[in-house]
């Protein structure tokens, strides 16, 4: 697992998602999986299911969406239902991708797909965690990555 995969699975479990990671799909006959999905975040009280790929590649823009496109986001809602157990009423898909703070790619992939550059992705747990003080509101143990942000941003390091 990659950073920004660790990250982003720390953050929905931390907003209080059921959270799996690098999950595998669609099983070969022959052995393999032809798809594994970066990060799903379910949410049962709304029956909501967030499914997260990231990249911190160097590829254009038009690369990048083809394969996002092509092999990233490329399941049923039957094929989710099927790796959750449960009822999907609701399926958000979010390509986390690019270290620019804007760009003037094409960021509209599809009506079901919202494209969140990284820094504004840092930017909104930021906000979020310079308000809760470490020595009032620490981010549990078990979220090392969050945790270490919520220090950073309290002492100015």
């Amino acid at each position: 697992m990659n950073f920004l995969e660790q990250l982003i699975a720390e953050w929905y479990a931390y907003e209080g998602y059921f959270v799996r990671s690098n999950v595998k799909a669609r099983k070969r006959a022959k052995g393999g999986w032809d798809v594994e999905l970066d990060v799903l975040a379910y949410d049962p009280s709304n029956l909501t299911l967030l499914h997260v790929e990231t990249s911190g590649d160097a590829d254009s823009w038009a690369e990048r969406k083809r394969r996002f496109l092509t092999k990233k986001f490329i399941l049923t809602r039957e094929e989710y239902g099927t790796i959750l157990g449960c009822k999907v009423s609701k399926i958000r898909k979010i390509a986390v991708v690019g270290y620019a703070r804007s760009t003037k790619a094409d960021l509209n992939w599809g009506q079901d797909i919202e494209v969140v550059l990284i820094p504004d992705l840092m930017t909104r747990i930021a906000r979020k965690l310079r308000s809760q003080h470490p020595m009032q509101e620490a981010v549990p143990e078990g979220f090392p990555i969050l945790r270490a942000v919520q220090t950073v941003l309290a002492y100015g390091i």
